[in-house]
C-alpha cells in the first residue's frame, strides 16, 4: 500500500530529520578504504542499493546530475543530517539556500510504501541474515520502481500561470529511509499555537516493514529551468494505483524465487502463504496511546507539556522510554516478537523456493488481469452509475498483482484499454463502456445506465406533461391564507408550481429555505379534494 503526506517548507528540518532516522544518531565513524585509499562505503551504491543496503538514509539510487545539481549534493556520498535537514526545508543541501527565486509551501512529501503483514514477518522471522537481506531487497526494488511510476507523472515542470504555457518533464529525487516497526505515532505541537511534527514514540512496537520516500518538491529540466512537481497526479485514485503497483511489482520479486504468494482477503495486496494468518493478525494489534503516560513525566520533571516546543517534548519522549516508562523498550522488541511467536507456538522456517510459478505469456497476464478488473468495476457499478476513469487505472494495477506486471506502468495502460475495447458483465449483461469529460474529469458510465436513464427521461417527461392530478388555482390560494404562515413570495411561488404542475414535478432550495414548511398546505390541499380524500 502506500499513502503520503505533506512537507511543509517553513517546518523545522532537525525535526523531520528525528522523525525519518527514527532519532538515531549519524555514524560518526570513517568509512571504510581499499588499498589504495578510496572510501568504500560511498562507491558502488546502486549496486549496494540491490544487494542489500543498511543504512539510515540513502539517496535514489541513480540520481540525475541535474538534480543532484539543483539541489546541492554528491549522490556518491550518503546523505549527512546537516544536509537533509536543509533539503526538508526547501533549501540546498551545500548552502542552505533556496532551491529557486519562486517561494515553495511545500518542500516536498512522505510516500510510503507498505508491504502485507506476511511479508514483514517472513522478514524479521527469516532463519539466515541472507534471507532477511533478499526480502527487504524485493522490498526496496518495489518502492524504488513505484517511486520511478510517481517520478513519471508528477515530474513535470509546468509554463506559465497555472501551466497554461504547457510544462516540460524532468528530473526529480527523493531520499528512501527503511523501518521495520510499527511504533505508537504522536502529533507533537511546537509549543501552544505552532506546527505539529509526527515523532515515532521510543517503545516496542510491532513488526511493520515500510519504506518511507522524501519525494522532494522541485524538477529539475534539461534546459536548466526548476519548477515544482506537477502534484495533480497524487489524487486519492492515482495514490490507490501507485500502491497497488508497488504490491504488483513486490509480487513479481517474490515469485521470482520460488515464494508461494497470493492477494489478501481484499485482493488488494500480495500475500505470502506460508506465514498463518492468526499469526499475521496476532502481530497486528495497533498501536497505545502513550501521550498521557509522558506528560506526567513531564509533570514531574516540573516540565509544562503544553507548552513545550517540539524538540523538548521528543527528548522529553526519548528520556522516558530509556527509563521504561512508557512501556516495553525500543531495544527489546526482537525479544518481544520471539517471545510472541514462541507464544503462539509458531516456529518460522523459510519462505523461498516452495513452488515454481508458471510463466505466462503476455496475452495470458493481461487476460487474467482483464478478467479480473472487468469483476471488480462491475462491482463498483452496482452501487455507482458514473466513476471516474482513475479507477480503472486502480481495478487494473490491483489485476496485475496476480498475472504479473513485466512490462510495468504500460501494462496498466493496456489492462485499461481491454476494458475499454471489451466492456464488462454487469448484472447478467454484456454492456459496453462509455467515456467521456463531465465538470472537468474523464469520467466512464456503462450502456445499460445510459438505458435507464434515457427511460427515466423519457418516462419524466411524460409526468411531467401530466396535469390531471394538478390542484386549482382557488384551492391553493384558500389553503395558504388559512395556513396562518406569513409565505414569502418565493414560497407562494413555489407551492403553486408544485401544485399546479404535471405529475412529476421537482422543486430544489437551500437549507433553511422553508421546503418543508410549504408542503404543508399542499397536504391540505390534497387533503380537501375530493379526487384524493379517498386515498
Amino acid at each position: 500500500m502506500m499513502n503520503f503526506r505533506k512537507i511543509a517548507a517553513a517546518s523545522k528540518g532537525r525535526l523531520l530529520l528525528r522523525y525519518f532516522t527514527e532519532d538515531t544518531p549519524e555514524p560518526i565513524h570513517p568509512p571504510p578504504v581499499d588499498a589504495a585509499g578510496r572510501q568504500l562505503e560511498e562507491g558502488g551504491r546502486l549496486t549496494a542499493y540491490y544487494t542489500g543496503r543498511d543504512s539510515r538514509a540513502t539517496w535514489r539510487p541513480d540520481m540525475p546530475a541535474i538534480l543532484a545539481k539543483a539541489i546541492g549534493i554528491d549522490p556518491n556520498k550518503m546523505p549527512r543530517d546537516a544536509e537533509m535537514s536543509r533539503l526538508f526545508e526547501g533549501r540546498r543541501a551545500d548552502s542552505g539556500e533556496a532551491w529557486s527565486k519562486h517561494n515553495r509551501k511545500l518542500s516536498g512529501f512522505d510516500l510510503v510504501f507498505s508491504p502485507h503483514k506476511s511479508v514483514t514477518l517472513a522478514t524479521e522471522f527469516a532463519p539466515t541474515p541472507a534471507e532477511a537481506a533478499l526480502l527487504w531487497n524485493a522490498v526496496d526494488r518495489a518502492a524504488d520502481r513505484a517511486m520511478r511510476y510517481v517520478a513519471q507523472e508528477v515530474g513535470w515542470a509546468r509554463k506559465g500561470a497555472g501551466g497554461e504555457d504547457g510544462a516540460d518533464h524532468g528530473a526529480v529525487g527523493w531520499i528512501s529511509f527503511r523501518h521495520n516497526t510499527a511504533r505508537p505515532t504522536l502529533q507533537l505541537q511546537d509549543g501552544r499555537g505552532g506546527p505539529t511534527y509526527l515523532y515515532d514514540a521510543p517503545v516496542g512496537g510491532d513488526p511493520h516493514t515500510h519504506v518511507h520516500n522524501f519525494l522532494m518538491n522541485i524538477v529539475a529540466t534539461a534546459d536548466g529551468r526548476i519548477g515544482s512537481l506537477d502534484t495533480r497526479a497524487l489524487t486519492e485514485a492515482r495514490v490507490k494505483e501507485f500502491g497497488a503497483y508497488f504490491q504488483a511489482v513486490l509480487a513479481d520479486e517474490l515469485r521470482r524465487h520460488g515464494i508461494r504468494v497470493s492477494y489478501d482477503e481484499n485482493e488488494q495486496a500480495i500475500v505470502i502463504e506460508s506465514i498463518p494468518e492468526p499469526v499475521s493478525k496476532a502481530f497486528s494489534k495497533g498501536r497505545q496511546q502513550i501521550v498521557q503516560k509522558a506528560k506526567a513525566f513531564a509533570a514531574s520533571q516540573g516540565l509544562d507539556w503544553d507548552g513545550m516546543a517540539a524538540e523538548d517534548k521528543m527528548n522529553v519522549l526519548r528520556d522516558a522510554g530509556a527509563e521504561g516508562r512508557l512501556g516495553k523498550m525500543k531495544s527489546d522488541e526482537k525479544r518481544l516478537w520471539n517471545e510472541q511467536a514462541a507464544a503462539l507456538g509458531w516456529r518460522h522456517q523459510t519462505v523461498l523456493g516452495e513452488v515454481r510459478h508458471q510463466r505466462l505469456t503476455d496475452e495470458e497476464r493481461f487476460d487474467r488481469a482483464y478478467r479480473f478488473a472487468a469483476r471488480h468495476l462491475a462491482q463498483e457499478f452496482h452501487t455507482a452509475a458514473v466513476i471516474t476513469h482513475e479507477k480503472l487505472g486502480i481495478y487494473a494495477a490491483r489485476a496485475l498483482i496476480g498475472a504479473g506486471i513485466a512490462g510495468g506502468p504500460a501494462d496498466i495502460k493496456r489492462v485499461v484499454a481491454l476494458l475499454e475495447e471489451r466492456g464488462i458483465r454487469l448484472k447478467g449483461e454484456h454492456v459496453a463502456l462509455v467515456v467521456g469529460m463531465f465538470d472537468g474529469q474523464v469520467r466512464v458510465t456503462n450502456t445499460a445506465q445510459i438505458r435507464i436513464e434515457q427511460k427515466l427521461a423519457a418516462l419524466s417527461r411524460q409526468s411531467a406533461s401530466d396535469r390531471s392530478a394538478a390542484l386549482p388555482v382557488a384551492a391553493l390560494r384558500r389553503v395558504i391564507d388559512n395556513a396562518g404562515i406569513a409565505f414569502t413570495a418565493e414560497q407562494r411561488a413555489a407551492i403553486h408550481a408544485l401544485g399546479e404542475g404535471g405529475a412529476l414535478t421537482m422543486l430544489t432550495g437551500v437549507a433553511g429555505a422553508g421546503k418543508t414548511t410549504l408542503l404543508q398546505p399542499l397536504v391540505d390541499a390534497w387533503h380537501a379534494d375530493k379526487r384524493f380524500s379517498a386515498q
